[in-house]
Formats: C-alpha cells, sequence, structure tokens
C-alpha cells in the first residue's frame, strides 16, 4: 500500500518546519527523566481538568472532582508504547477493554473498546471538549449496532493528555455518555517540538511496525499559539493460524480411472478423501500453512494523520480558537482460504485457490472553529462549530466472482460508507458569590445544534451482481452457480437496492448548577433537553457531589440518567455477507422483508446509573480511591440471532416468502431492541511514590476493575419467528453482551528513575472471562463454558536520554509472550480446516511478545 502524494506531502512539510525550528532554537530544555518523575509525583493530583462539568470554576482537579476522573499525561501515553489511541487505553486503564477480533473483515481494521463493560458506543468522545463524530462503520468492537468514535483514528503525537470520566453524563454532553466521556486535550505549545521515530517486531520476526511522530509549537499574535503535529504509522501483518491437518484435501480426489471426483465432508472447511479414491499427487507438496486469520492476529495497516491546533487572542477578553485533523487510513485483513476444490474458485484464475483480503481506504476529517470570551455583562460565553466526515472505501483483494468465469476480476471496489456530523454549541457561564440560597453558585446554560447525514453506495457490479456463468471444470462442470453465490468471494459488494443517503436532526438545550454550601462540599446539578427528527424527544438529568469530611478523607457520588440514540446507520442497515458455507442478509427494520419477519422500529437505549465513591488520601504520597456504580440500560440494541432453513426447520419457506432472492438456507437477521441489562462493578485505584536518594524515585500505581453484567429481561420474541423455535436473542449472542469485557482487571505498574536512566514495569491481570462452545462428545454436540482469561500480561520499558534532548527507549510489550487460550479439543467451533486455534475474542491477540526501540529529540 502507498500513501497518496498529498498525504507524502503533509508529512515532509511538518518534518521539514519541526527541522527549522529545531535548528532555530526556538525552545526551552526538557526536564531530565529524574525530575519529571518528581513532578508527576507530586502534581498528578492537582492536575486541573474540564471534564465532568461546565462549572465556571478552575478549580477542578483529579482529587477534589464529584466523579471519577482518570487523567493520562503525554509521558504515560508514550510509556505505553502502543502504536495507536485505542490500544494506549487498554493498557493503561483497568476499566477500558478492546475487545480480540478475529484477524479478518473489515472490523479488524476498524476497531473499539468498551467502558465499564458496556458497548463501544456507550462512551462519549471529545476533543477539546467538542463532540467528535464517530465511524461511518456500523459494527465496530464486537457490537452489531454500534457506530462509536474510531479513536484509532486519533494521532497519538497530537495529544496532551486524556481525561476519562467514568460515570454517566448524557445530562450535560447528551447521547452516548451512559459508561463515560473520554476527552482528549490537544497540545497547543507555542514554542518547541520533538521528533521521533520507532521501529519493532513481534517475537517471531513478523509484524514489523515503524512510527514517525513529529509536532512543532510557534507563537502567532499577541500571546497566540499554532500548534502542527503529524504522525505516520505502517503495521506489517501477523497472523498464528496451525497447519491445515493432512487429511484435509486441497484438491479433487481421483477416481480409480484418473478422473477428478467431489471429495466427500464440506467442502468449504474440510473436504476429505472418499473411500477408494486416490489424492491428487499435488498434495504430497501444497504448503499447508495458509492464512485464515481465524486465530486472530495483527492486520496489515498504514497511518497517516496531520492535526493543527491554534488559539489567537483577538483582545484582552475575547479569543479565536480552532483545531483541525485530517487522518488516511488503509487496510488489508485476511479472510478464510478458498480451497481449489470448492466450485466458487475460479480454478483457471486460481488453480492453487487463494486467501482474499479485505481492503479498507479511509479518510477522516474534523474541524473545529470557535470564539470564546469573559465579561459579557458578567458572563463567560463560547460559540463553537464543528465538522467531522468519516470515509470508508472498502475492497475485496485477491478473489474472484464465481458466476462470471474467466471474466471475472481478482480486486472488487465494494461500495463506500460515509458518515457526517456538523454541532453548533452556544454556551453561557458565570459565577454568583451569593447565588442560590445565598451560596456561591456556578451558572451554566447552553443549546446545542446537530445534523447528521449517512450514505452507503453500491459496489462494482461484480462484486455483488450473479454473472450467469456456469461451472468450468471439475466435476461439476456445466452446473449453474448458486444464486447466493453472486457477487465476490469473501465480501461481496452493496447491492444497487441497499444503497443509504439518510440525515437527521437534533436539538438540545441543557443547564448546569454547580453549589457550594460549604468550603468541603459541592453539588453538581445538569439536565438536559434533547428532540431527534427521528424518534422524539428526551429529558436526562444528573446530580453529583463530594463532600470532604477532612483534608484526607472524602466521599463523592453520582444519579444520572442517560440515553443512547440509535446510530443512524442502523436504522438502515443491511448487509449481504458470504461465509466458507453460507450466505447471511442482515436486513433493515423498515424493509418489507424484514417486517414481514417480525421486525420492529428501533428505540432508543434509556439508562440509570449510580456511582458511591470514597477517596483518601493515605499518607503524604499515598492515596485511594474507590468507587462503586450500577448501570441499568434499557432496550439495549443488538442483532436478532441468525436463522436459516438448516438450523430451524420451516423457516426456509418464510425466508423465501419475504424475497424471492433469499435463498432457502440463506442466513437472516436484523437488529432488535434486545432487552435490558444491569451492570455492577468496582474500581479501585491506590498509588503513590517514594525518593530513596541514592537509589533513585519510584512511582507505583495498583488499580482494578471489577465488573458484572446481567440480562435482566428479553424481549419476546415475534410471533412469526416463534412458530419455528427461532430465538430472539441466542445464548451465544448473550453471552457476548454479558462475558466479552473480563470480569476482572488489575494494573500494576512501577516507574523509577535515577539521573539519565529510567524503567518502567506494568504487569496486567485479567480475571476469569467467560466463552461458550459446543464439543463434540461421543458424537453429541454438547455447549461447556471455558475460560479465555486468567492470564498475566508484562511490559517493560528501559529509557536513557543522552542530554536535555536526546533520548531512547527500548520496550517489550508482552514481555513473556503470553497466547491466547485454545479452543477445547472437540469443539464444534474449531473449523476441520484447523488443526488447532487460538481463541480470537480474548483480552490479548496471538501474536505474542513485541519488541521495540524508540528515539526521540525534543527542543
Amino acid at each position: 500500500m502507498q500513501l497518496n502524494r498529498l498525504t507524502a506531502g503533509i508529512l515532509l512539510a511538518v518534518w521539514g518546519s519541526a527541522s527549522v525550528a529545531a535548528e532555530s532554537g526556538a525552545a526551552a530544555n526538557v526536564t531530565a527523566a529524574q525530575a519529571a518523575l518528581a513532578a508527576a509525583n507530586s502534581s498528578k493530583l492537582e492536575t486541573l481538568i474540564v471534564t465532568g462539568s461546565r462549572s465556571v470554576s478552575d478549580n477542578r482537579t483529579i482529587e477534589n472532582s464529584p466523579a471519577p476522573i482518570d487523567v493520562l499525561s503525554d509521558e504515560v501515553i508514550q510509556q505505553a508504547n502502543q502504536t495507536g489511541l485505542l490500544q494506549t487505553l487498554n493498557t493503561t486503564l483497568p476499566s477500558f477493554n478492546v475487545p480480540g477480533l478475529p484477524g479478518y473483515g473489515t472490523n479488524s481494521v476498524v476497531r473499539a473498546g468498551q467502558l465499564r463493560g458496556l458497548n463501544s458506543s456507550h462512551v462519549l468522545v471529545l476533543v477539546n471538549g467538542k463532540r467528535r463524530h464517530t465511524t461511518a462503520r456500523l459494527g465496530a468492537g464486537g457490537f452489531a449496532a454500534s457506530a462509536p468514535v474510531d479513536l484509532g483514528l486519533i494521532p497519538t503525537g497530537s495529544i496532551e493528555r486524556i481525561e476519562v470520566l467514568r460515570d454517566g453524563a448524557s445530562a450535560i454532553y447528551g447521547s452516548d455518555a451512559i459508561a463515560g466521556v473520554i476527552n482528549i486535550i490537544t497540545k497547543k505549545d507555542s514554542s518547541g517540538g520533538s521528533v521521533s521515530v520507532r521501529a519493532g517486531e513481534y517475537y517471531e520476526g513478523d509484524g514489523d511496525t515503524q512510527q514517525y511522530i513529529a509536532r512543532a509549537g510557534f507563537e502567532i499574535g499577541d500571546g497566540g499559539h499554532f500548534h502542527i503535529a503529524a504522525q505516520y504509522d505502517d503495521q506489517k501483518p501477523a497472523f498464528r493460524d496451525g497447519p491445515v491437518p493432512d487429511d484435509v484435501l486441497f484438491y479433487f480426489p481421483l477416481d480409480a480411472n484418473g478422473n477428478q471426483i467431489v471429495p466427500v465432508g464440506n467442502r468449504s472447511t474440510g473436504p476429505k478423501l472418499p473411500a477408494g479414491a486416490t489424492p491428487d499427487p499435488r498434495e504430497a507438496t501444497v504448503d499447508r500453512h495458509k492464512v485464515f486469520g481465524a486465530s486472530g492476529g495483527v492486520a496489515e495497516a498504514e497511518f497517516a494523520a496531520l492535526t493543527l491546533d491554534f488559539g489567537l487572542p483577538l483582545n484582552a477578553q475575547t479569543e479565536l480558537y480552532g483545531f483541525a485533523s485530517y487522518a488516511g487510513r488503509e487496510g488489508r485483513s485476511a479472510q478464510h482460504f478458498r480451497f481449489p476444490s470448492r466450485d466458487q474458485v475460479i480454478r483457471a484464475i486460481w488453480p492453487d485457490g487463494f486467501t482474499p483480503y479485505t481492503g479498507v481506504e479511509e479518510k477522516d476529517y474534523s474541524v473545529q472553529l470557535g470564539v470564546k470570551g469573559e465579561d459579557l455583562a458578567g458572563w463567560n460565553w463560547d460559540l463553537s462549530s464543528v465538522y467531522g466526515k468519516d470515509d470508508v472505501d472498502t475492497y475485496q483483494y485477491d478473489s474472484n466472482a464465481p458466476s462470471y468465469g474467466l471474466a471475472s476480476k481478482t480486486d472488487f471496489f465494494l461500495g463506500t460508507y460515509q458518515y457526517t456530523a456538523w454541532t453548533n454549541n452556544a454556551d453561557l457561564s458565570r459565577t454568583l458569590d451569593s447565588g442560590l440560597f445565598g451560596l456561591t453558585t456556578d451558572l451554566s446554560f447552553g443549546a446545542e445544534y446537530r445534523y447528521e447525514t449517512y450514505k452507503r453506495t453500491a459496489g462494482e457490479e461484480q462484486s455483488w451482481n450473479h454473472g450467469g456463468q456456469l461451472i468450468l471444470d471439475g466435476p461439476n462442470a456445466g452446473k449453474p452457480i448458486s444464486i447466493s453465490d453472486a457477487g465476490s468471494q469473501a465480501d461481496t459488494g452493496v447491492r444497487p437496492e441497499d444503497v443509504a443517503d439518510d440525515s437527521r436532526d437534533s436539538y438540545a438545550l441543557y443547564a448546569g448548577v454547580s453549589l457550594y454550601p460549604t468550603d468541603a462540599w459541592v453539588i453538581d446539578l445538569a439536565a438536559r433537553f434533547e428532540d431527534y427528527s427521528d424518534f422524539g424527544d428526551i429529558t436526562t438529568g444528573r446530580v453529583s457531589s463530594r463532600y470532604e469530611f477532612t483534608d484526607s478523607l472524602a466521599l463523592r457520588g453520582t444519579v444520572a440518567t442517560g440515553f443512547q440514540a440509535p446510530a443512524l446507520a442502523a436504522l438502515t442497515f443491511r448487509n449481504t455477507g458470504v461465509t466458507v458455507e453460507n450466505t447471511n442478509h442482515t436486513l433493515p427494520v423498515d424493509s418489507p422483508e424484514a417486517r414481514a419477519l417480525g421486525a420492529t422500529p428501533l428505540q432508543p437505549e434509556e439508562s440509570l446509573s449510580y456511582t458511591l465513591g470514597l477517596v483518601a488520601q493515605l499518607a503524604d504520597d499515598i492515596s485511594l480511591a474507590v468507587d462503586v456504580y450500577r448501570i441499568d440500560v434499557d432496550d439495549r440494541i443488538s442483532q436478532l440471532s441468525t436463522f436459516r432453513e438448516s438450523t430451524h426447520p420451516g423457516s426456509g419457506v418464510l425466508v423465501q416468502a419475504a424475497s424471492p432472492d433469499f435463498g432457502p438456507d440463506d442466513g437472516i437477521s436484523y437488529l432488535i431492541n434486545a432487552g435490558d441489562t444491569r451492570t455492577e462493578g468496582v474500581d479501585v485505584t491506590l498509588e503513590g511514590g517514594f525518593d530513596t536518594r541514592n537509589a533513585g524515585e519510584f512511582r507505583w500505581s495498583l488499580a482494578a476493575n471489577y465488573n458484572e453484567t446481567e440480562l435482566k429481561k428479553i424481549a419476546p420474541t415475534p410471533a412469526v419467528l416463534a412458530q419455528f423455535n427461532v430465538p430472539l436473542y441466542s445464548a451465544a449472542s448473550q453471552a457476548n453482551l454479558l462475558y466479552l469485557a473480563p470480569r476482572f482487571k488489575g494494573i500494576a505498574s512501577l516507574n523509577w528513575s535515577l539521573e539519565n536512566w529510567s524503567a518502567a514495569l506494568t504487569a496486567t491481570r485479567y480475571g476469569e472471562i467467560k466463552r461458550s462452545t459446543s464439543v463434540n462428545v461421543n458424537g453429541v454436540s454438547t455447549p461447556t463454558v471455558f475460560s479465555v482469561g486468567d492470564l498475566w500480561v508484562v511490559d517493560l520499558e528501559l529509557g536513557y536520554e543522552f542530554n536535555d534532548n536526546l533520548s531512547l527507549r527500548l520496550n517489550a510489550n508482552n514481555l513473556l509472550d503470553e497466547k491466547p487460550a485454545k479452543l477445547p479439543e472437540g469443539s464444534t467451533a474449531l473449523w476441520p480446516f484447523q488443526s488447532y486455534s487460538y481463541v480470537n475474542n480474548g483480552p490479548i491477540n496471538a501474536a505474542g511478545g513485541f519488541y521495540s526501540a524508540t528515539l526521540a529529540y525534543k527542543w
């Protein structure tokens, strides 16, 4: 893959400006490692925060916040040693989880994480306090109906710090903030800069990674700033599929006369030798180490990003500000290998079969522009507008369209997915020394207008159409290609009847009040009214408070209601997918076919959450925070369990009656409001530091999250499906909802520095993580539950600063080369073509240990 010339030019321009700034010496010296750690020890709890309230007060810190907030500094982000922001959060926050996914398909490139075990879209993402647009791809993070913000498109090199609010905040920020809020604060330096180069690979010698980051700050006007940052990442693939067993055939077996015959067994997943037949001579030399992506791993990806941040004082009370970002990403992920004995393979093109690759070419833009000021009749004010767009072109590479025969292409354009959001806010805030009830009172009021669009365009004709060509060769030569096998193999293109061009808008009014009855007590109140053009209005509220019993002991808590509007893409989502065995259709809920099969309009999810926490300063430099929580979410949006004739006899007639284009054994599904859940858990953080003088300074932390979800209620199955015993929400779907996140996740870290040396050791513990499968016991499929957790992942960093400017870091992630659990022997989830398989939806991928080196220069 090659980046386009524009992207390359952007990177060269930033590197050039960084070099000029370095040579001009326009910067201060960088603090040495030991001094930096000392500063971190004394200032972390006093770090000012801006997330969790619209209060005008500028004295909110991690320590005195009424709600639990994590702050990740630039140093913490670097130490995580992850290519992207998503994995950085997963490495540093116990309450955040990035589910493992198979190493194939679009979602292996477009990924998402969970906060407190909820859906990936239950987290609102802000950039500099402004709502970020979401991905155009539905289903990111393993949740079928979710369209979360793609954190992988936000370059880490542009980030000053990240504030993570672990509390419901829909009454402050609107839809999506059920589990919490991630607020990314970008760098705003008016001088200085840095360049860094990082290179690494996995222990097995693959998955090569390169990362280049450059940034520079400049002063503009009188006290203003202009900061530019660029990042380029190049990730090579690393897959861990086992070899194909010796008894699985690649080619047609031969009868006694040397004629090709059809193998026995499943031709898609495990063709076997019939009695009396002989294998094709090519079986003796075929390479059995094929890429299937079934054991997970790391997909190939290339990423480039540019960010600009500026602030320009217009006068003593008014500032013009803005932020812009561009990100381009190309990804390529493997699908299951296609055996040449399958008639979906055009053997004249692929005589030895092929591994198809799903491709993504993505462009993402965001522009913020605002003006804010003070003392407008005693009020602070802020007017802002944010426009964001995510544009995803999808492809299928190294494949074929079997119904087109020799005219088939091998690379296919599958269609474009595009989402835009235009968000406008007007905010007022002020402090009254003698406000409500005669108390010091912070007041805030605001209004928001948001306009969203979603488009889905068709792929090229061969990617979805049936060309009418008969099978060209082999034992079935001259027979027709099934209608279900129309289009390209693996992923098929968007059909013309499946295109979408949708939009909606929403209005919101919101208000906040912060009361200070005493110096030790703060009460935050928030309310928000929101009206969506497609499903109506909703009102949410929030009460949060903190009371300080002594200088070293405080109690805090929150009660909040929240909601999540159905993603715009979910309302008309339609997809046709071809697996190694079946064709599956996901239907839009408002389509005639879906309505005939029992679909009803999607309703918003609504939540009620409680948090109660204790904050204590146990010693001068030892702090403790414990927060327990309960989050009830009603009408969780998920996906109907796929059904077909072979799994639910009699339903095939129903499927074909819904559409003549469906085969009787085509799988059918659509999005649903599946039921109500309750999530309960606790977050614990204990941290401190000490100075040994001669042996250096140490900073340590113990942080953990325990999280459990239960399904309180399942929606009734539509009568049209109940007659065929089709479950609305299968046991496998329920297990994904309840157990995708680890029950327990703990992170222990120790940081040390002495003069120019530094080191960091982090150990992450994953507790029980349940997964379900069926195991063949004496020919009977028997359900079983097993754990893919109960493991430790250890990371190590060694650093050296040659001088105030130049430094080197050596890192080992997953130092002990931990691998995921393997599927139990005899599991029906183990494909016949697999000699073994790592679990691909656990907390870590199968790529194993990774080491890297980073060289950085600052000025």
